[in-house]
């Protein structure tokens, strides 16, 4: 919970037992104003959400009730005072199932702008939805060295309209980027493409855009339209992802019919990732424009979360500009799968046991789950076959989950809810963004990094491998 939920609770807490004590009406009162002032700056500095609603309405009665209840019979008090501490522990457990949650602490030494763009492909018909100019239309968010003047506010985690009802609590957790800052000008500085997961949004892996932008890197995040979550427009409407094929899941498909539809969506959105640098390519050049020579493109990479690694991948296959590619936890489709990727590439998978097959998994259990696994293990002989022949470096994270490399893992305490595993969130995304962070400073901006040479990792969690490169080494 955080500073003013607590307060608020603990005087909701306090009122409710007073209402038992004859002798304390004056305190009562005195307990109730405190209470008022205590969700007044919740509301205003934190902002309300639903978590906190039955406080709320516990406040609403106990002031409804000031001027009366102090006077009533002693049965009457105990069962308002019984109802109010009901609703006073009912917001706890929701506060702490569904928590504001906070995200890391940058390490960084720069201040944190963040800026969200709507790009236009015009060179491309959107087929994958309705869209009013016919042509392909993203919405991007993008996070920068920044030089606040002091009056932007910090930027909200997600927009109201990109929000479910159980997620709208979203629209008023703020992060730790100032929106609309200025752009520090000290640049030319690497820019980073990040793609989401599959059905993914992408805020969900803020903690990384942040503390990419804290050491000086322009980290891009892409929604990629109709096939990730909700995204709001300019003009106010919203697109959904509703007809959007399953990907990952063999109810009623063939490990072929993955494989397709896998390589033909990523190339889709590495298309994206080609608009977007376009895009920017064109605001980098532009001195009307924040951006102006800020931008350098011959320090590209690109990564993503899930489906959203491979894309990463199969844009760096495709473009020139995009220097190198990191894959967090995602099978591997398209071009990469088939031929490898001649740049560097990490990949970082969650715990081995989640993700290479036992030979018992290959056997036995639900015709789904064997084609699962026998899908997990052609991809691990691809991305090893790319590492062999071209270099990189291959990490898991003993104890996590998929969901544990975006801010979902932050979402609710239990597993059952978020999907996370058995190491604590902070400590994964502390993992993460130490090796993804040497990663692209000693790829991108040549300088060495320890983290990336030192075996065994220093991390206890992590099984961690460099890999040379057969072509690279070879006379």
């Amino acid at each position: 919970m955080r500073t003013f939920e607590i307060v608020s609770c603990v005087f909701v807490f306090l009122s409710s037992g007073l209402l038992l004590l004859p002798s304390a009406v004056r305190l009562f009162l005195v307990v109730n104003s405190l209470m008022v002032v205590a969700l007044g700056i919740q509301v205003f500095h934190e902002g309300p959400h639903w978590q906190l609603f039955p406080l709320y309405l516990a406040a609403v009665i106990l002031l409804a009730g000031t001027s009366r209840l102090p006077s009533r019979s002693r049965r009457l008090k105990a069962v308002v005072g019984g109802l109010i501490l009901l609703l006073a522990i009912g917001t706890t457990a929701l506060t702490w199932l569904f928590p504001m949650f906070q995200l890391p602490k940058l390490s960084g030494t720069a201040t944190v702008g963040t800026r969200i763009l709507h790009v236009i492909d015009q060179s491309r018909a959107e087929t994958g939805g309705s869209s009013p100019s016919g042509k392909r239309e993203l919405m991007i968010q993008v996070w920068y060295p920044a030089e606040p003047s002091g009056a932007e506010q910090l930027a909200v985690y997600q927009r109201r309209k990109e929000l479910t009802v159980r997620a709208s609590y979203r629209s008023v957790l703020r992060t730790h980027s100032y929106l609309d800052a200025q752009v520090r000008r000290g640049g030319p500085y690497p820019v980073v493409l990040y793609n989401p997961g599959w059905m993914g949004e992408r805020t969900e892996g803020t903690y990384q855009m942040e503390e990419l932008a804290s050491h000086g890197f322009i980290a891009v995040a892409i929604d990629h339209t109709f096939y990730g979550g909700l995204v709001e427009f300019p003009d106010g409407r919203v697109a959904d992802s509703r007809n959007a094929p399953t990907l990952g899941s063999f109810e009623n498909s063939t490990v072929e019919e993955q494989w397709s539809l896998g390589d033909k969506y990523v190339r889709i959105e590495a298309q994206d990732d080609a608009a977007v640098l376009d895009r920017l390519s064109v605001l980098n050049q532009d001195a009307h424009t924040p951006w102006f020579h800020q931008m350098d493109f011959t320090r590209v990479g690109a990564m993503g979360f899930s489906i959203g690694g491979a894309v990463a991948a199969q844009a760096a296959f495709q473009d020139p500009r995009i220097k190198v590619a990191l894959n967090l936890d995602g099978w591997t489709f398209g071009d990469v799968a088939a031929h490898g990727l001649s740049k560097p590439m990490m990949v970082i998978y969650e715990d081995r046991g989640q993700t290479l097959p036992t030979p018992d998994q290959l056997r036995s259990g639900p015709i789904a789950n064997r084609l699962f696994w026998q899908t997990s293990a052609q991809d691990f002989v691809h991305v090893t076959q790319s590492l062999h022949a071209n270099g990189g470096f291959m990490a898991f994270i003993a104890g996590t989950r998929h969901v544990d490399f975006t801010d979902r893992s932050l979402f609710s305490p239990l597993a059952s809810v978020s999907g996370r595993g058995s190491l604590d969130p902070a400590r994964t995304h502390k993992i993460v963004n130490a090796y993804t962070l040497a990663f692209f400073m000693f790829e991108l901006n040549g300088v060495r990094e320890p983290l990336l040479e030192t075996l065994p990792s220093p991390f206890s969690e992590v099984e961690f491998e460099r890999f040379s490169g057969e072509s690279k080494s070879a006379p």
